[in-house]
């Protein structure tokens, strides 16, 4: 995350910003001018999962919580929550004088919709935790029992807006959800409301005024820019067409550069519940691939410290495993696999592997990632 000081004072509301990088007290007034890259498929969380509808939804809809940088669940929808000593039954109590964006209130329906029947349908994520799910119950308007089958300790880990979306009831029960006419005109309880989307050129949020925090949010709009090319997305932060780069939206190796610019700063932070990775997804049930020994032949040929030092210009770290350094359930104890080309070799053998030609299909995230793909495939 890049910013540009004069403007950082503003963005303390954003999802994807943290108020650590920000030496002023906030002040109300002015849009922000970012970038998102690349452009959104769409903008209904639970029905869209990726990072860039994730990073812009976010700010219309929300969870019935949310996290500190630490990781701690934070009241958003619901203002407290509690859990029977078996770890089977945890009871909800949402905040009153919620309103959607289009005035109608929100209440424990929402919520028995939105997670019973909207995310069981559409969102793989979601169902990965109902699955330990037996009921979901609203007892008033303000207060929802889910009742586990049996406990399952990453439960109030899952209630962020990407896995557990609020969605109007009122909007969506009763038609089709991948058709509805919302879905252009997204409608959330967000601190910011939909306004416009320029296919190809911008999207626009706007403040929503009948937010429930008080005085939030601080800014009266944002303005999210689709500029496909990084060396474009660059420039137009130097020449002040954009105010902030979140992650990933400018090359690695021009942040040296970028971040050296006067009146500008960076932080590492907002993003630690997702930790980002970057990652080869492999075909684990057809092909080479689907062989244990050829997955870890791959990781052995893989230069990874080159990756970190070359291509990432040393941020982020090289993980142990596919849980991020700040996750609860990462093991400190794993051994790492070192890069060990000749081992790479010998499990191959052991395999039988022919040679078979496997692709690599590099993320359209950027010029980093097509470089990491041609790294691996030297590798």
């Amino acid at each position: 995350m890049m910013m540009k000081t004069p403007l950082a004072i503003a963005i303390a509301a954003l999802a994807f910003t943290s108020t650590a990088a920000i030496a002023e007290e906030p002040r109300s007034g002015g849009t922000i001018n970012t970038i998102i890259q690349p452009e959104p498929p769409g903008l209904v969380l639970g029905m869209v999962q990726n990072a860039p509808t994730r990073v812009v939804a976010g700010n219309i809809y929300e969870g019935l919580l949310r996290y500190s940088t630490d990781l701690e669940p934070m009241p958003q929808l619901a203002e407290s929550w509690d859990v029977s000593d078996d770890g089977l039954t945890w009871t909800f109590h949402l905040r009153e004088g919620v309103l959607w964006h289009d005035g109608e209130p929100f209440t424990s329906a929402d919520v028995v919709f939105s997670a019973d029947v909207f995310h069981r349908e559409l969102n793989p994520s979601a169902r990965a935790v109902l699955q330990h799910v037996e009921s979901i119950e609203a007892t008033d308007d303000h207060t929802v029992v889910f009742t586990l089958s049996d406990p399952f300790g990453p439960f109030l880990l899952s209630f962020e807006a990407g896995t557990f979306t609020m969605v109007p009831k009122h909007l969506y029960e009763g038609t089709d959800f991948r058709d509805n006419e919302h879905n252009n005109h997204p409608i959330g309880t967000g601190a910011f409301k939909f306004k416009n989307w320029d296919r190809g050129t911008v999207i626009e949020l706007v403040r929503n005024d009948d937010y429930y925090e008080d005085d939030l949010p601080y800014l009266d709009g944002i303005n999210w820019h689709i500029i496909p090319d990084g060396a474009s997305r660059a420039v137009a932060y130097e020449n002040g067409t954009v105010d902030v780069l979140p992650n990933g939206t400018v090359e690695n190796f021009d942040i040296p550069r970028l971040s050296a610019m006067d009146n500008t700063c960076i932080t590492d932070e907002g993003h630690e519940y997702f930790s980002p990775f970057a990652m080869l997804w492999m075909n684990n049930r057809e092909g080479p691939t689907a062989d244990k020994r050829f997955r870890q032949a791959v990781m052995y040929a893989m230069d990874r410290e080159f990756a970190h030092e070359v291509l990432w210009n040393e941020l982020g770290n090289v993980p142990l495993s596919a849980f991020g350094s700040n996750a609860r359930f990462q093991n400190d104890e794993l051994e790492p696999y070192d890069h060990n080309p000749e081992r790479a070799r010998e499990l191959l053998e052991e395999m039988g592997y022919d040679g078979e030609e496997v692709r690599l299909l590099p993320l359209p995230y950027g010029e980093t990632w097509t470089r990491w793909a041609e790294a691996v495939q030297q590798n």
